[in-house]
């Protein structure tokens, strides 16, 4: 999984750097960017029991802060609202995860516990729209955008050997996002950019690695990005 989505990411990458110098046609745009991505913290402690067992499953991650790597390519609506532009954008997130976790398998209660060791990465592709306020030189502007990721958790539980071990959990599905920025100009058709982005990708569905414990629960994909980008064409 951690090999398709490297793969994924870098081919997107790979061909808008190779479509920034012929993006010379009137409206449309190339952009590229990279910089700091924050996930937040995630605890969550969930329980099924039935007439024979409690099962329980608890983890408590902290991820360190991580990067993001990508691209846009879009068009300008100016000539129908001034300031509007469209864009299809590909994206790479990626954090250490470190934490604690804990499962109890049965009845009576029969304890597992250790620290998480993982990675926790986004690959996202998103639609986005923004709006530019004009300033003669300096362009800030505000927008959002929706549209599909994939995000994986792989990595180790390390601790009791009774529920250790490799894992690796991934699901897909909505994201969406807000942001704002500013671009200044730095030569004709060419801007530099700072940005920020909130970005909520797709839970991803957690279990124990004990075959005995059934236990599920979802860590959420909410994130905070710093970029810096560069633009052709704008």
């Amino acid at each position: 999984m951690k090999t398709r989505m490297t793969l994924l990411a870098s081919t997107a990458a790979a061909v808008l750097f190779a479509a920034a110098p012929a993006q010379a046609a009137s409206n449309w745009y190339v952009s590229v960017f990279g910089g700091a991505n924050w996930a937040d913290d995630n605890t969550v402690s969930v329980a099924t029991s039935t007439t024979s067992s409690a099962d329980t499953l608890s983890w408590a991650t902290d991820p360190d802060t991580g990067f993001i790597v990508g691209g846009a390519i879009g068009m300008s609506f100016g000539h129908m609202v001034s300031g509007l532009r469209g864009e299809v954008e590909v994206a790479y997130r990626q954090s250490k995860l470190d934490g604690i976790w804990t499962t109890n398998v049965g009845t009576p209660t029969n304890v597992s516990s250790g620290t998480i060791d993982a990675d926790h990465s986004t690959f996202s592709v998103m639609a986005n729209v923004w709006y530019d306020f004009d300033l003669g030189g300096v362009s800030p502007y505000i927008g959002g955008g929706i549209g599909w990721a994939e995000t994986e958790i792989d990595g180790q539980l390390v601790g009791d050997p009774v529920g250790d071990g490799p894992f690796d959990f991934s699901d897909n599905g909505f994201a969406w996002q807000l942001g704002a920025g500013i671009n200044f100009d730095i030569s004709p058709n060419v801007k530099l950019g700072v940005g920020y982005r909130y970005f909520e990708g797709p839970d991803v569905t957690i279990n124990s690695l004990h075959p005995l414990n059934s236990a599920v629960a979802d860590i959420d994909n909410t994130n905070h990005t710093a970029l810096v980008n560069l633009t052709f064409g704008m």
